[in-house]
């Protein structure tokens, strides 16, 4: 699973998550990476994973998105190799220590350390596109412990999957088998030791719980 490249992910592609912040609605969506090292995925629909908190001073907390896996990498791509790079696709969590990257915008500097930590980076089993042709008219959800705390519809994110592939690759050669997170919507809080989340997309979905 973590043999390739990169993660590259997307910051404020839903207008609601970046008013909820409190932040500037971009021209542009925010575009930073993460390591593979810190990426954890569900082998199996309905697993449970259990991950341990990072131990950092700082609020932790959830962002659950769509997630792009690539079948074919390029560099300044077109529309159309864009949407023959997407292969499959699955529900994933970026977490942010969201105390600690606040303190680093007010700061003025790079917030990778806020972004970039253990168990980081989440995602379950991947789903071939071809076998999920509706999956941006499918919502999505996040449950903590039981109580629904975000959910939309993919097809309102602000770019959608091969315009976003597009504007990456106008930056940096993507890679075959890179990740794309997609960009959360509204509804990002905070998790607490023992808290088990619940990622539903359709008639799939995968447990995560974090241990103290």
């Amino acid at each position: 699973m973590k043999n390739f490249d990169k993660i590259i992910c997307v910051g404020k592609n839903y207008i609601e998550h970046a008013k909820e912040l409190g932040d500037k609605i971009p021209d542009a969506p925010v575009i930073f990476l993460k390591p593979p090292s810190v990426l954890r995925q569900a082998v199996n629909w309905n697993e449970k994973l259990s991950l341990s908190l990072p131990n950092i001073k700082s609020d932790l907390h959830y962002e659950c998105e769509v997630v792009l896996q690539l079948q074919k990498g390029g560099y300044m791509m077109t529309p159309e190799e864009a949407e023959s790079a997407i292969g499959s696709v699955s529900l994933g969590l970026d977490m942010t220590l969201r105390t600690l990257q606040a303190q680093l915008k007010k700061d003025g500097h790079p917030w990778t350390i806020s972004k970039v930590f253990i168990n980081s980076a989440t995602v379950g089993p991947w789903i071939n596109i071809h076998t999920f042709p509706d999956y941006m008219t499918t919502e999505f959800s996040l449950l903590i412990n039981n109580q629904i705390k975000q959910k939309a519809i993919p097809n309102i994110m602000t770019l959608k999957p091969i315009e976003l592939v597009v504007y990456i690759s106008k930056f940096f050669p993507l890679c075959v088998g890179d990740l794309i997170f997609t960009g959360t919507p509204a509804g990002a809080g905070a998790i607490h030791p023992g808290d088990t989340a619940q990622l539903a997309w359709g008639k799939y979905q995968y447990f995560v719980n974090w241990m103290s």
